[in-house]
């Protein structure tokens, strides 16, 4: 048995648990504090279930050339390189050398340009290979935005090469259909779309002084973390809320927020009651893209989850709040802030991922190569060195039938 399979059976064990006792007629204090106990292990086992189900649908490179002893050199490689080979190449204004040339090389980027790569964070885990040691995954975006709101909603991220990426999908194809003796197949059109996404330039400024590098040994790894954290953070709020700057000559960015995406909705005088809530979310199980509330990636808007998390739901003893009742039938979610606030007519509660099928519904290429300039000359009077990083990405829907948007309405 799987761990996702020994959690999902724990789970459950624990809605069984549950509806056990919220049958019961006078609860004594054990039970509720039971009740409390489940509830917050059923929380963290349905965590799990989505992390383990986001690494999943996530596609591994097995293909021939990528072995132990190739993924061995690139670690020895990347242990050999620092952020300060690319700074000082840039402030010389020329390429890389040494082992910061050959990392480029091994990665298909330039000697002028700056491998974003270099700012995944490595891991260190355990491993039977002899060769123990810090690894990390081909795929560095995966693990860049592995906690990020857009891929617990499922958002398929991945560094993608020079061009233009093309994400084909079937959207028309023949379905069976039982045939008498001798009957004729009738024929079916078998279409194809494509999603084409160009380029579109993002960037992060960091602004140092001489004191900071004196001062501060671990100034590399602080820097790299601090650009890291604005890349991935910039691009996870784009996702939800659309990019309108993102270039002069591309269409704009199109987030969960704007996007043609099914809607439900809750009224203002439902939005407060557990039942009409559930009652959205069991909604949006079709059968098709979703086969239980299990299947629900959920990313609550900040002022939603206050708002589940706040409002008692009946007036029993117990004193549940509607995020109690929400996560006692089956339905977890995470929280994001900065997507919205409100919860009034127009407001967003939630994004949702129908997870059935859902790798590369959505997905968010981030160009593997990037430009890094050094300017020690702008700031030279205050002792300051500015860091700029330009890199592209973008974003699509591919297959929208795969996500719904939650919206409070009058």
């Amino acid at each position: 048995m799987t761990q996702k399979q020994k959690l999902e059976l724990r789970a459950s064990e624990i809605r069984t648990k549950l509806a056990e006792l919220a049958g019961a007629e006078d609860l004594t204090d054990e039970q509720r504090a039971e009740i409390g106990t489940l509830r917050t292990e059923y929380a963290d086992v349905e965590t799990r279930i989505q992390a383990l189900t986001v690494a999943e649908d996530q596609p591994t490179r097995t293909a021939a050339g990528e072995g132990d002893g190739e993924n061995r050199e690139l670690r020895e490689l990347r242990g050999r390189v620092e952020l300060r080979h690319y700074t000082t190449a840039a402030v010389e204004k020329r390429g890389v050398d040494g082992a910061a040339l050959e990392f480029n090389q091994h990665l298909g980027i330039g000697a002028h340009r700056f491998p974003l790569e270099l700012l995944a964070p490595e891991e260190d885990r355990a491993t039977t290979d002899t060769d123990a040691g810090p690894t990390r995954p081909r795929r560095w975006l995966d693990r860049l935005f592995a906690d990020t709101a857009a891929s617990r909603v499922g958002v398929t991220m991945e560094s993608v090469e020079p061009g233009i990426a093309s994400y084909p999908i079937t959207t028309a194809g023949a379905s069976a259909a039982q045939r008498a003796r001798e009957q004729a197949i009738a024929d079916a059109a078998w279409t194809i779309g494509v999603s084409e996404l160009k380029p579109t330039r993002n960037g992060v400024r960091v602004v140092y002084t001489s004191e900071d590098a004196l001062r501060n040994p671990g100034l590399e790894d602080a820097l790299r973390r601090d650009m890291r954290a604005a890349l991935t953070e910039g691009i996870d709020r784009a996702i939800f809320l659309g990019d309108a700057g993102a270039t002069g000559n591309d269409a704009d960015i199109t987030g969960f927020t704007t996007a043609a995406i099914t809607e439900a909705e809750i009224t203002q005088a439902n939005k407060v009651k557990a039942d009409k809530t559930l009652e959205t979310f069991t909604g949006l199980v079709d059968g098709i893209h979703a086969g239980s509330l299990g299947d629900l990636r959920v990313v609550a808007a900040i002022g939603a989850w206050r708002l589940w998390e706040n409002t008692i739901a009946n007036a029993a003893a117990e004193n549940q709040t509607v995020a109690q009742f929400l996560r006692a039938a089956g339905l977890s979610w995470s929280a994001r802030g900065e997507i919205e606030d409100a919860t009034a007519a127009g407001d967003f509660g939630a994004f949702v991922g129908l997870g059935r099928g859902i790798a590369g519904a959505a997905v968010a290429p981030v160009w593997a190569d990037a430009m890094l300039i050094t300017d020690p000359y702008t700031g030279a009077a205050k002792g300051e060195t500015a860091l700029t990083l330009s890199y592209h990405w973008n974003f699509a829907f591919v297959r929208t039938a795969n996500f719904r948007r939650v919206k409070f309405v009058a």
